[in-house]
């Protein structure tokens, strides 16, 4: 993975048919960037939207492989909970977003299209959200496995088309030393090391935990995306200095991320 100093997600606010679109990423001073494949209408960009915008940098799309949302372009009229029988629970924190199934061939099958999509319209890699969907699977001792499995035919699915394309997971970043898995992803992502959303320290367990396993991340040469929510401007500044200090690679937003904020 070609090294970036910088780096930031947008997860919308881009517009749909009248709206800024990508023409502003260009600009944008990170050498990593994260968005969704669709506009705001939920359009997919065109190859030639994203290939402009990737000029200078690397362009990420973001593809959630552990839930279904209800506003894809994939979610027919009529599915909800266990119809089809993959779509396991909704999420009460997020509404229109549902647990899913992640080893259901079918939901599989889905996923891998939207793969295709979002390789078809030339971004340079996948930022894979919900990995750690295997947590909310206690009952089933197959769960943390069978997630593992998930990504490496994700990532054995990407590179038979493109050998150089990113596999970047956000979260669970302990599935690092199940068998197979450094060898699936190239880099990856944290939320909430530092801060919680939004402006609340995280606790110093949880620090070090993390950034205990940060250590063998980079060992590895793989490097490490963290994502922390504040306001605060002096928990801003703090939280870019110990990321910084700790050999990561930090981005500081908002909740939504819907804009991008200035990176340092």
């Amino acid at each position: 993975m070609r090294a970036a100093r910088t780096w930031a997600i947008q997860l919308g606010g881009l517009g749909g048919a009248d709206g800024p679109r990508l023409a502003p990423l260009k600009r944008a001073p990170f050498g990593l960037l994260v968005i969704e494949p669709n506009d705001d209408d939920g359009q997919p960009w065109s190859r030639a939207e994203v290939e402009t915008a990737a000029q200078s940098k690397l362009l990420v799309a973001y593809l959630s492989v552990g839930a279904a949302e209800d506003y894809r372009r994939y979610w027919q009229a009529g599915w909800k909970v266990g119809q089809p029988d993959w779509i396991l629970k909704a999420d009460p924190d997020w509404p229109g977003n549902y647990d899913v199934a992640y080893w259901n061939p079918a939901w599989q099958k889905l996923a891998l299209a939207g793969l295709d999509t979002l390789i078809d319209q030339g971004f340079g890699g996948v930022y894979l959200d919900l990995i750690d969907a295997y947590m909310r699977r206690p009952e089933r001792p197959t769960a943390r496995a069978e997630m593992v499995r998930w990504v490496c035919e994700i990532a054995a699915h990407a590179h038979a088309r493109d050998p150089q394309f990113l596999i970047i997971p956000q979260n669970a970043p302990e599935l690092l030393s199940d068998p197979g898995y450094a060898a699936c992803v190239n880099a990856t992502a944290q939320e909430e090391t530092f801060v919680y959303a939004t402006d609340e320290v995280t606790e110093a367990g949880r620090q070090t935990e993390l950034l205990a396993s940060f250590k063998a991340w980079r060992k590895l040469g793989k490097p490490v995306l963290t994502l922390d929510y504040a306001s605060n401007p002096g928990l801003i500044s703090q939280t870019y200095s110990r990321a910084r200090a700790a050999g990561l690679v930090p981005y500081v937003s908002v909740r939504n991320l819907d804009v991008l904020t200035p990176g340092r």
